[in-house]
């Protein structure tokens, strides 16, 4: 017996200092940013490596890109190699990228200043010693690919007090967290419990001090384990449902900190997250969530959620470079969304304290993007409403692929206003561009005021979003539907909504919006989608409105008479009401009985009306009353109601464009006169109200005058068809009966 105890102790020594030994000597192929790498056989990806057999390569905090540059060509990084780390007694953090799959042994075995590590979902295998000894570490996330964490994985990690195993580990092998004093909190996201080497793959410590925490469905399964079960307090788990951060888009000067906060829902729910940046010389984070900006930049920090959920939430960071200012500089949207193969618009905007009048910028497009020419000239608008008679824009492209924008004023003439789109660019993104997301960048911006002085402005960044998109999916979920005719109809009567993919919302592809659009997306969700070779014809004159206006006291009605030598389903106009009337209520004729009718107030104050039907029913008969509108208020004389913008479709997407009409409600106002005298017709009678008697003049049809007189209180006077002008008080009203 005696024998066999010391022949096991001995056994346990050879074994713990196996475990501490590297197993894979190869040299390394490569360096880049003061990281090693070795090439994978086929030499398409890569594994970080060591410098040199048992050489401590590696101290700070260490970012491992997903990809590496060497000799032009790109390389993703797949693994880390055995012992790559091992030995870095320096090394207190390192950020392992989605894209490595694997960890060999010893990747990191005493690395005793490492503070904590993390994991990622991506990775698949996790050999055996990995974190062996590294006595700092505090908490340890494995992601929620890894089936198996090996023998010795984190042995005589003495600090080693949280714990987070992944939803896929199925096994637990000898003294994989043995030899941990001091963990306090388990949290297991398996919902089947992981199995285990008997009472070696924990420690004793751990059961008896740590808590337990995993999904509440498994809890009873968890209990009745014969080693889970040893744990003496269990705790459910709440899962997060979202994820939110403090700003989703943030400015700093090179050297500056954020304390990101990050929110999990719901409020039990672990507020544990793992921080990430795109683009470590641009902004790092640290495990807390701070910030530090590096180099000038756009980079993209992230939080994601570590209870197995793996929700995330985003900030894009920029980066300034120290000297620029703020007060004048050039911004792009944040992002946008296209589609290969077309042309799309870039607005770029302005905001100004200073009085500026010349500037200049650079712009970089990625590969397969271009700026659309017309003539060899770059296509780039100037906005009318920033810029004055003397500005000149010119575009030359640049030996590095870019393009320079120059906007000068032999006179110095002020741009105007302090924000807004300052010019327009006109892009192309090429058919064999793939679906993804590519920046484009505009640097190298300064701005002249009127007084000469300089404004250097920081770079500025966009995110552009190619997507093939589905022809009528105008919301981008991938499906049309009724949404998709809903978002169109919102368009068209300005009502901005987002999202709102306009190439794809333009069936007929002819660059506008409009019902020819609309009835084309009805097709498609009818399902009987087809091109005419004529839908992009908008002939004129064979489509004619007329319209009518009678009045009753102080409310108007217009009656719209549409005649058609086609067959039409949808119609969209614009109103132009006077000063002093309101719409009351629209409605459709019983020719349009099962269309409906959208009415939205635009920007500059008229009215948009929308007539469709989403099954594309068709307007019946040829002649006749469509539309009525019921006013209210009081006008001007000679007043007119004018209808313009007026764009009616056939059921096969051939638009017409009517023409522009006014309805006179010049003889129909109701006047206040002096003294509160009021004077309108109604039906075939004039009204004359006053709170006095007075003499009332009236001029008839036929030229003749008469005269009668009005005594307080409410008068009529009936009347021959036509006009009549009627004073009273010391003014003229001009009538219609």
């Amino acid at each position: 017996m005696r024998d066999k105890t010391i022949f096991s102790m001995v056994t346990a020594a050879v074994i713990a200092v196996a475990a501490a030994v590297p197993l894979n000597v190869a040299a390394y192929d490569f360096d880049e940013d003061g990281i090693y790498y070795n090439f994978n056989e086929n030499r398409t990806e890569v594994a970080v490596t060591y410098k040199a057999s048992k050489t401590a390569s590696y101290s700070g905090e260490v970012a491992i890109p997903e990809r590496v540059v060497h000799n032009g060509v790109t390389y993703p990084v797949t693994a880390i190699a055995g012992g790559a780390f091992s030995y870095s007694n320096n090394l207190t953090a390192v950020e392992i990228p989605n894209t490595v799959r694997s960890i060999g042994d010893h990747a990191f075995a005493s690395c005793t200043a490492l503070q904590g590590i993390v994991i990622p979902n991506s990775v698949e295998s996790l050999g055996r010693c990995v974190f062996h000894t590294c006595s700092a570490m505090t908490s340890a996330v494995v992601g929620n690919s890894v089936p198996v964490i090996d023998e010795y994985c984190f042995q005589y990690c003495y600090s080693l007090n949280d714990v987070v195993i992944g939803t896929s580990v199925e096994f637990l092998a000898i003294k994989a967290f043995f030899d941990c004093p001091n963990i306090r909190k388990v949290t297991c996201l398996a919902t089947t419990p992981p199995s285990m080497n008997a009472s070696y793959s924990l420690s004793n410590e751990a059961y008896q001090n740590a808590t337990l925490c995993v999904p509440g469905s498994a809890m009873a399964a968890y209990k009745a384990d014969t080693n889970w079960g040893r744990f003496r307090t269990f705790v459910n788990i709440t899962m997060a449902t979202s994820l939110t951060l403090d700003c989703t888009s943030l400015s700093l000067k090179s050297g500056a900190q954020h304390q990101f906060v990050a929110s999990v829902m719901p409020a039990d729910a672990s507020p544990a997250v793992r921080w990430s940046t795109s683009d470590n010389e641009v902004a790092v984070v640290d495990q807390n969530g701070m910030v530090t900006a590096m180099g000038a930049g756009q980079a993209t920090i992230t939080a994601t959620t570590l209870d197995g959920t793996d929700i995330s939430a985003s900030c894009m960071v920029r980066v300034i470079s120290m000297g620029m200012q703020t007060d004048n500089v050039l911004t792009l949207p944040e992002s946008m969304q296209v589609q290969s193969g077309k042309d799309f618009e870039l607005p770029v905007m302005m905001e100004n304290d200073a009085s500026i009048t010349a500037l200049q910028c650079d712009i970089t497009l990625p590969e397969g993007f271009e700026l659309v020419q017309d003539n060899g000239n770059y296509v780039i608008d100037l906005a009318a409403d920033r810029v004055g008679g003397s500005h000149v824009l010119t575009c030359r492209p640049l030996q590095d692929g870019g393009v320079r924008v120059l906007i000068t004023s032999p006179i110095a003439e002020p741009i105007t206003g302090n924000e807004g789109t300052l010019f327009t660019l006109h892009l192309n993104v090429g058919d064999v561009v793939p679906d993804g997301s590519y920046p484009v960048q505009m640097d190298n911006i300064v701005l002249a005021s009127v007084n000469a002085q300089t404004f250097y402005a920081p770079e500025t960044f966009t995110t552009v979003t190619v997507k093939s998109y589905i022809k009528g999916d105008a919301n981008g979920d991938d499906v049309v539907n009724v949404g998709d005719y809903v978002a169109t109809a919102n368009y068209i009567l300005m009502m901005n909504p987002d999202p709102f993919i306009f190439d794809a919302a333009d069936v007929d592809e002819n660059k506008t919006i409009d019902v020819g659009d609309l009835v084309g997306i009805a097709n498609i969700v009818l399902g009987d989608f087809a091109m005419p070779e004529n839908a992009m014809a908008h002939p004129a004159n064979d489509v004619q409105f007329t319209g009518e206006c009678a009045v009753t006291d102080n409310t108007m009605t217009v009656t719209l008479d549409l005649s058609n030598a086609m067959v039409l389903t949808a119609c969209q106009m614009d109103v132009n009401l006077p000063e002093g009337l309101t719409l009351e209520q629209a409605y459709l004729t019983s020719r349009a009985a099962t269309h409906s009718l959208a009415v939205n107030e635009l920007e500059n104050g008229n009215l948009r009306l929308l007539a469709s039907s989403s099954v594309n029913d068709e307007l019946t008969g040829h002649e006749g009353a469509v539309l009525t509108l019921v006013l209210s208020g009081m006008t001007v004389n000679d007043a007119l109601i004018g209808f313009d913008n007026i764009l009616l479709a056939e059921r096969d997407m051939t638009t017409h464009a009517a023409q522009a009409f006014a309805v006179s409600v010049e003889n129909s106002s109701v006047r206040d006169l002096r003294g509160n005298v009021r004077i309108y017709a109604s039906g075939r009678d004039i009204i004359v109200e006053t709170p006095v008697d007075t003499q009332v003049e009236f001029i008839l049809p036929n030229g003749m005058t008469r005269t009668a007189k009005a005594t307080a209180g409410t008068n009529v006077y009936p009347a021959d068809r036509g006009i009549l002008i009627v004073r009273a008080a010391g003014q003229v009203a001009k009538l219609k009966l």
